[in-house]
């Protein structure tokens, strides 16, 4: 169907879709479903465009409503750093909301997108074949969501691990000293050779092994690779890429992942030598938070299952299986093990998606690994004053609360000798903070959890895939025997930080009377003091990373999150073998005590920090045992971040009580925090029409306008509609990601008057169609008129802004 007679059926199709009474039957539980399954079928009340085409809903038109004029958005950078905790945060929950919510959830054909195609936010039918459709049509849900959202999340994560050095080298990571070599650089150039030739990179074209000699442009194989283990808290993205573009980042031509016109690419694709930053001295804040370790590793994690979960042969065709006894030998050094599917593999397989997503993910994953064993071997206290590690991965996992106590200090200054180059050594580490906070170690728990469910041969979503199976068989990744005995392998060092961060949450963190955990705790004589705050925002960091650690102890973790309702899953749990004793007596297993923490501050959050009819309040003071709401104004972070404690607890559960109060929290954050007039959503509830956006701010409410997608939908409502949502999503990352106000409501940037100049996503790069260059071959900075310049104009990382004001006039 044209995109003339898609706009001319709109009118009545949204009369009909808004038509039911607010808030539906609340009683109905609603399907909830596993991103691993097929795509469910679309609610038979959504008229779709044609009834031939592929699951293409007809959008809600998103007009501000009858007699409602538009008011223009305006925007400001408050300040253009990049805070690495809440972007890793924000990155998670972008890439859970790209591709796999596009596809899963909201039915549409991934393939049916070309990110390289003008103008931008087109939908194809039928994408390149002979039956594709006369004009594409304009879904800027689909594409905010399965390109841009999806994509831009693939940016952080590379920015921070690989390419800027905003954190401590590989080179100092405490696995990578046990490798062979005479220097802290000759033992990362011998680990790094393992994983490029694992993952065929070399095979490929992209990397050079051995990695040359005495070349400062290329220490490692792959030109300018700067892999980071401990990303630093926050830093300056300024830089000065190259705007020099080429035809192949190969020897033997073609760029598999980095899509091109007329097989240009920008040079930074290729050698990420001009994306280190100009100076890591000035421009970084040296300080390590166990919260940016967390978050870290669950962002890479999510990637990596991805990357380094699939298998490609050595003319870069997938393999998604080998015979069982070539296993071993795949990624070895010129093996030549043939795919047994599909049909017609060449001989030698590699880890990996592609020889560059197979570097990626095991570089990630060797990121994680050395994290996850620094973060229990040098990270903890004991006293507050010095840093005193487990003297063993068993010791950690066998952690329990009547150990000594140990916990993670929130901050740890490091110093770096500068005059070393290219990867400076660690001399000191110091305690500048030792706090323990409930987010530090929510963090942990996350990234670990669904770390250790990509080691976990128990686990069919992750750690079954034959990638995973390859990579952790003994090389490039030592085998495990599956027991959580500390032995010196990812899977235990993973299992370690789960135990210690959680056991630490529930020791130091858990008021004695409520049970519910407060926000900062301190220690002075060996006595822990609790803090007597506890913020709706830092209990739902306690509720995901809750659910994902039962989840991943079990067995039964998934990469985008799946429903667990069934208790007896806890008998499954990897750490029930050891004893554990909690307050008040009682000796449940490990698992069903993370379950019951989960219960009770899932009930709290029901109970007492929102009302039936959804209004949320920011948090609780604690007093004798006592909760006393704040007053102060309801944040957009508080209202979001209870849709979101809220539908965690439901999907453990199956509690039916969690998805009501859910769906009432949802629908006052869509009805008392959005602005018609101005189509945006406020900073508080009741407030002007002016938000100051920060990454935190925005990972809350797009996850938890997808999760209302996903699990509170009720068809016709006037907030919970789908069709709404889709519209309310893609307005959200428009305007708040891309700084576009959209303001005749065209669907179309008539720019430059329509870009705000102000967004948080300061740059993109190919995998969003910017490659430096128009159809013409000439040099431009937005080649996509999407308002979000390409990296080398733009000078600045693709990253975050830390905020940005977005407000009416």
């Amino acid at each position: 169907m044209r995109r003339a007679h898609v706009l001319a059926a709109l009118a009545s199709l949204v009369a009909g879709a808004l038509g039911g009474s607010c808030g539906g039957d609340s009683t109905v539980v609603l399907p909830v479903y596993d991103a691993s399954l097929p795509p469910p079928p679309l609610d038979a009340t959504a008229p779709l465009v044609d009834a031939a085409v592929d699951h293409v809903r007809v959008p809600y038109d998103g007009s501000p409503g009858p007699g409602v004029p538009r008011v223009p958005v305006m925007a400001e950078f408050t300040s253009k750093r990049a805070m690495v905790a809440p972007l890793m945060f924000a990155a998670g929950e972008m890439q859970i909301s790209g591709e796999p919510f596009a596809q899963h959830f909201a039915g549409r054909n991934l393939g049916d997108y070309d990110r390289t195609y003008l103008p931008p936010d087109q939908y194809i039918l039928n994408n390149g074949s002979t039956a594709q459709a006369p004009d594409p049509i304009t879904d800027l849900f689909g594409f905010s969501t399965a390109v841009e959202s999806y994509e831009y999340s693939k940016y952080h994560m590379n920015m921070v691990i690989q390419e800027t050095g905003a954190g401590v080298s590989l080179a100092n990571g405490p696995v990578v000293a046990t490798e062979t070599g005479a220097t802290p650089l000759d033992r990362l150039r011998a680990r790094i050779q393992e994983l490029l030739s694992s993952a065929g990179t070399d095979v490929g074209g992209w990397a050079t092994l051995p990695a040359p000699t005495n070349n400062p442009n290329n220490y490692l194989g792959f030109a300018g690779l700067w892999p980071v283990f401990a990303p630093f808290s926050d830093f300056d993205p300024s830089m000065q890429p190259g705007l020099q573009v080429i035809k192949s980042c190969t020897f033997q031509g073609g760029y598999g992942g980095i899509p091109s016109i007329g097989a240009l690419t920008p040079i930074y694709e290729c050698t990420y030598n001009s994306l280190h930053l100009p100076d890591p001295v000035a421009q970084v804040d040296r300080v390590l938070t166990p919260r940016v370790l967390g978050l870290a590793t669950w962002k890479q994690a999510l990637w990596a299952i991805d990357f380094a979960g699939r298998l490609h042969d050595a003319g870069n065709n997938p393999v998604n299986a080998v015979a069982p006894a070539d296993l071993p030998l795949v990624g070895l050094a010129q093996n030549q093990v043939v795919g047994t599917d599909p049909p017609g593999a060449l001989a030698g397989t590699y880890i990996g998606s592609s020889p560059l997503e197979g570097m990626w993910g095991l570089v990630m994953l060797a990121s994680m690994d050395n994290a996850a064993e620094w973060v229990t071997s040098s990270l903890a206290t004991s006293d507050g004053a010095t840093l005193q590690g487990f003297a063993s991965k068993a010791q950690a996992i066998a952690y329990d609360y009547t150990s000594p106590l140990k916990w993670f200090p929130s901050g740890v200054a490091v110093t770096l000798d500068d005059t070393v180059t290219p990867y400076p050594p660690v001399t000191s580490l110091a305690i500048t903070d030792a706090t323990s906070r409930s987010e530090d170690l929510s963090a942990l728990l996350l990234g670990n959890a669904m770390f250790f469910g990509m080691t976990d041969a128990r686990n069919a979503g992750i750690g079954q895939r034959v990638g995973l199976l390859a990579t952790f068989d003994g090389a490039p990744f030592a085998a495990d025997d599956g027991q959580a005995d500390g032995e010196a392998t990812a899977h235990d060092r993973s299992l370690a930080v789960l135990r210690v961060a959680f056991v630490d949450l529930d020791r130091m963190h858990a008021d004695p009377a409520l049970g519910v955990l407060v926000d900062s705790a301190t220690v002075s004589g060996g006595q822990i003091s609790r803090g007597a705050i506890v913020s709706t925002t830092s209990l739902a960091h306690a509720l995901i990373a809750l659910r994902q650690t039962l989840l991943s102890l079990n067995g039964a973790i998934t990469q985008y999150g799946a429903a667990d309702p069934d208790p007896a899953i806890d008998l499954q749990g990897i750490l029930n073998v050891l004893p554990i004793h909690p307050p008040g007596g009682s000796q449940p297993t490990f698992s069903a005590r993370i379950r019951s923490v989960l219960v009770t501050n899932a009930a709290f959050v029901r109970d007492v920090l929102t009302r039936a009819d959804g209004s949320v309040a920011n948090g609780v003071t604690l007093a004798g045992g006592v909760a006393t709401p704040t007053t102060t104004p309801v944040t957009l972070e508080s209202q979001a971040a209870a849709v979101r404690a809220l539908v965690e607890a439901f999907l453990v559960t199956g509690d039916v009580s969690f998805q009501v109060r859910a769906r009432a929290v949802a629908t006052h954050l869509l009805m008392s925090f959005y602005s018609a007039p101005a189509r945006m959503f406020r900073g508080v509830e009741g407030g002007a029409d002016d938000v100051a956006m920060t990454p935190e701010r925005f990972a809350f409410l797009q996850s938890a306008l997808r999760e209302t997608y996903k699990v509170l939908f009720v068809p016709g409502d006037v907030a919970l509609d789908r069709g709404v949502l889709e519209d309310r999503i893609a307005r959200v990352n428009k305007l708040f990601l891309n700084g576009w106000d959209d303001l005749n409501g065209d669907q179309h940037v008539d720019g430059p008057q329509e870009c705000l100049g102000a967004r948080l996503q300061m740059a993109e790069q190919a995998l969003t169609g910017e490659l430096g260059r128009d159809g013409n071959g000439r040099a431009t900075g937005d080649r996509d008129s999407d308002c979000v310049p390409e990296l080398a104009h733009a000078e600045t990382g693709s990253v975050l802004a830390a905020e940005v004001h977005f407000h009416s006039p």
